[in-house]
């Protein structure tokens, strides 16, 4: 199962310039998150993490070019058909 929630402050997950709220994808049976991780002057990703390995996920960041990051997540919690708590 997918969670939709918010990192607090102080998770390797938070951010304080993050573009989506600092939402986040948790499942709770593969051990994956997914969340918005900031590319310095390139913008914002979406990225999948497991244990030690990052996964891209979604379109590449584009310098100069801003996207929703809250619409991208909300739209693959509802692919995923993530439980919203957050």
């Amino acid at each position: 199962m997918w969670i939709l929630t918010v990192a607090p402050r102080g998770s390797n997950f938070y951010e304080a310039d993050s573009l989506c709220g600092n939402k986040t994808l948790i499942s709770d049976t593969c051990e994956t998150v997914i969340f918005a991780r900031s590319q310095g002057a390139d913008g914002h990703q979406l990225v999948a993490q497991r244990g030690r390995d990052t996964f891209l996920v979604g379109p590449a960041p584009v310098r100069g070019v801003t996207s929703d990051m809250e619409a991208q997540m909300a739209d693959i919690a509802k692919q995923l058909g993530a439980v919203i708590l957050a």
